[in-house]
């Protein structure tokens, strides 16, 4: 993850036209087993997690911690956006390395509605500010079409294909 500079974390909420930008709470716990069990969500990323574990293993307080925030509609989870600086373990190619990846996941009730965009947005407008300078990629699949459209309208158009997930 990131090293946010002192005092950078966790930011205010962050507001958009129809989003909130927040840390997780409790609250958030059925919607985050619903997006990290769901078929939809898992088809680039390795597939679902089995929602008996996934709902053992998740704590009823939610891991808080720099770089994660939850999307708000109306006052309900609609997903995730992670800033994370990617290390040499889980078997990012070099060139991602020691970079801070935008990540997101959005409940399938969500696409195709422009919230990725405006959340991924969002909170690269805010790291900006919070790391002047510091660059940031995206890595997908270039299977995943949602996300090389999502790579595009954010300006990336060096989003980098994700071998390590295979493609239906």
């Amino acid at each position: 993850m990131p090293e946010f500079v002192a005092g950078a974390w966790p930011p205010a909420p962050i507001r958009t036209e129809r989003l909130v930008l927040r840390e997780p709470e409790a609250r958030d716990r059925p919607a985050i087993i619903e997006l990290f069990t769901s078929p939809e969500v898992g088809t680039y990323i390795g597939g679902p997690r089995p929602r008996d574990e996934f709902e053992r293993a998740l704590p009823d307080e939610p891991e808080r911690r720099p770089g994660l925030f939850v999307v708000d509609l109306e006052g309900a989870m609609i997903g995730i956006v992670t800033l994370e600086r990617r290390d040499t373990e889980g078997g990012h190619p070099s060139h991602v390395v020691g970079k801070v990846e935008l990540g997101y996941l959005f409940l399938p009730r969500a696409w195709g509605h422009g919230y990725a965009a405006e959340a991924c947005t969002a909170a690269l407008d805010w790291f900006a500010g919070a790391q002047p300078g510091e660059p940031v990629v995206l890595y997908t699949q270039t299977a995943n079409d949602r996300s090389m459209r999502l790579a595009a309208r954010l300006g990336d158009g060096r989003a980098h294909d994700h071998p390590r997930n295979e493609a239906p």
